[in-house]
């Protein structure tokens, strides 16, 4: 399969897989491990032509279907939970992320060797992306520390994972971050009106 995922991209891109069950930070959730919720993620890599943070892969509780093959393209959409058992996050993984279908995700564009930073996204509830989740009652939410991983080269026998990923924490801001922020931006809007 990777063959032919050579032939079809006409080189050999970078390759990046889910899979922290070794030495990973793991997710938690209101600062408790969890072995049993499952959650919607979404890996991102740093695009330095564009200044801004691009999907790899996201996977959503509310996807039923998910790529077919052992690689998927980046910006694949995927789904959360394939197995109802096993799921994303699980307690035989000790609240470790795992991608239940196993693929690896190969760059079109970004050659194997390159050094990428990345950052993974999670939120719970049916929402379709962690912004849409931030402005929906009662879900989760939460957003990793940037971190760095090396691409694998496909034909490689051990492929690049996100083990370097820092620990992902999901809540609910309170109330009161909002309030404060904007009372701060309404009291330097009144003082530079006077001035």
């Amino acid at each position: 399969m990777v063959g032919l995922a050579q032939v079809a991209f006409g080189f050999r891109g970078g390759i990046i897989t889910i899979d922290t069950t070794e030495e990973a930070p793991n997710v938690y959730i209101e600062g408790v491990l969890d072995t049993s919720t499952d959650i919607n993620l979404e890996l991102l890599y740093f695009d330095t032509g564009s200044a801004s943070y691009k999907p790899v892969v996201t996977f959503l509780l509310s996807q039923a279907i998910g790529d077919t093959g052992s690689v998927a393209p980046w910006g694949a959409t995927e789904p959360a939970q394939l197995d109802p058992v096993r799921g994303d996050i699980s307690f035989m993984n000790s609240g470790q992320l795992y991608d239940c279908d196993g693929n690896d995700y190969q760059s079109p564009t970004i050659p194997f060797n390159t050094q990428l930073t990345f950052i993974v996204e999670g939120w719970t509830g049916n929402a379709t992306s962690l912004q849409a989740a931030e402005y929906t009652f009662g879900d989760k939410w939460g957003v990793t520390a940037p971190f760095t991983e090396t691409l694998s080269d496909p034909n490689s026998p051990i492929l690049a994972n996100i083990a370097n990923m820092p620990a992902l924490n999901l809540s609910i801001p309170e109330p009161g971050t909002f309030v404060q922020a904007g009372l701060g931006l309404a009291s330097l809007l009144a003082l530079r009106r006077r001035k």
